[in-house]
Formats: structure tokens, C-alpha cells, sequence
């Protein structure tokens, strides 16, 4: 029969839980909750190889996490988080960042919610344009229809978007 220790040594994580002390870049500063370890260097991937396409959940401080630490290195890396502080994703040439102040989306360069103030800018400086046009022959355009349609397009529209994207 197998001893306790060689059936333990089969896997090569050890959970734990732990409080989360600092967060920085792709890394946090854990204690145990029974105040035995402490890892200044615990990673939120645990596949760290690549740095440039990544998903990184980063824990909120003071949150409790999941960690698996390494047996043969005494290393640890972040396996699950209770609160969630900020969501990023990139990959190639796109990035996804998620947090309380909302959502932020680019991509070669471009952001979804600068493209989509200037959409909507223009559209108000085309309602203006049109609003202006006078016909001599048939109906003329309605400017208060005009004028409500860009109110609520330029406006309340655009304050809810701003809203959600950061």
C-alpha cells in the first residue's frame, strides 16, 4: 500500500485560500487565510509563456481567491476569485477591458466608443445641415422633428453609451 505522502506527491498543486493583499500587472500579493504563507509573486495565468494574447481576471483587494501552489517550485497562481476588481482581454490586435466604471473596447488602433461619439456627432451636424434646407416648391422639412430626432440621438443616446464604454 501506498504511503500518504506518495499518494499526495501525484498531484502537483496543492489548493489553498487566501486573502488578497496587493494587485499589480499580471500579478497579486496573497497571504493564506491561516496566516501560514505568504506569496508575493502569485500569478493570475498559469500558463505565463505568453504576454501578449492574455485573459486576466484581476481580484479585488482584500477578496478571498483560490490558489494552487506548485509543489516543486513553491509557486502559486490564482485559480478563482470571489470578487472580481477588472476583466481584460487581448488578443492580436484586440483588447476588452471590463471593470465598475464600464467597458472599453479597441481594436487596431480604433475605439468603440470614439468611433461611436463621432458617428453620432456627425449625425447632429447632419440634422443641423438639413434643418437649415428651405424648398421652394412641395413641404419643407419639419426642423422641430429634425431637431427632436438629433436631441435624441446626439444626446441621450450618447450619455447612455458613455455610460457603458469607458
Amino acid at each position: 500500500m501506498e504511503s500518504l505522502k506518495q499518494l499526495l506527491n501525484r498531484f502537483p498543486v496543492i489548493l489553498d485560500t487566501a486573502k488578497v493583499i496587493k494587485v499589480e500587472n499580471d500579478y497579486c500579493q496573497v497571504v493564506t487565510i491561516d496566516n501560514k504563507k505568504e506569496f508575493f509573486d502569485c500569478s493570475f495565468n498559469a500558463v505565463v509563456e505568453n504576454k501578449t494574447d492574455k485573459l486576466v481576471i484581476l481580484p479585488k483587494l482584500g477578496s478571498l481567491v483560490t490558489i494552487g501552489t506548485y509543489q516543486k517550485n513553491n509557486k502559486a497562481v490564482v485559480l478563482s476569485v470571489s470578487e472580481v476588481e477588472k476583466i481584460y482581454f487581448r488578443n492580436e490586435k484586440s483588447e476588452f477591458t471590463f471593470d465598475g466604471s464600464g467597458f472599453q473596447f479597441n481594436r487596431d488602433g480604433e475605439n468603440l466608443k470614439e468611433v461611436l461619439n463621432g458617428f453620432q456627432d456627425g449625425f447632429g451636424k447632419l440634422c443641423d445641415e438639413l434643418a437649415k434646407v428651405v424648398v421652394s416648391i412641395g413641404v419643407t422639412p419639419d426642423v422641430p422633428a429634425i431637431m427632436q430626432i438629433k436631441n435624441d440621438i446626439v444626446n441621450t443616446n450618447k450619455q447612455a453609451l458613455n455610460k457603458i464604454l469607458t
